[in-house]
């Protein structure tokens, strides 16, 4: 958020979180153990879990009891919007991982919200936006 070419952007689509101190800073006073937290992030939803899980251990509350949403959509990503990281292939990898590590180490943590709303707002009509969106959960689901 301090690099000169993101002067003007930085927030205008959410909280800007670039570092554990911001992550910290966000959630200060906040019981993590009750609270549940979405986050409507999808590229970065790896980095942003990792600290806010961080982030409830230094509160001392055990991965067992915190719960929340990511968005984790990475597949909307490609198809309406143009903000993802990785290529598509690793991109998998990484939301089947927070799947699988969530199931173990955070289990009341909602790994993924799949979402036709970009996809629409795009330009698709309805039946498209279902068709991609039912698409993207199988592809999901598949892997």
């Amino acid at each position: 958020a301090d690099d000169p070419l993101s002067e003007g952007e930085v927030g205008k689509v959410g909280v800007s979180i670039s570092t554990l101190e911001d992550m910290r800073e966000l959630l200060a006073g906040i019981p993590l153990d009750k609270v549940s937290t979405s986050m409507t992030i999808n590229a970065p939803a790896m980095i942003l879990l990792a600290m806010y899980a961080v982030v409830a251990e230094e509160q001392g509350v055990s991965m067992d009891k915190i719960s929340g949403t990511i968005q984790n959509d990475i597949l909307k990503e490609y198809i309406a919007r143009g903000t993802y990281v990785f290529p598509p292939g690793p991109s998998m990898r990484l939301i089947t991982d927070i799947f699988e590590y969530c199931s173990e180490q955070i289990p009341k943590w909602n790994t993924i919200s799949i979402s036709g709303y970009h996809i629409r707002e795009a330009g698709s009509t309805a039946v498209q936006e279902l068709a991609f969106t039912i698409s993207n959960a199988l592809a999901y689901v598949e892997s």
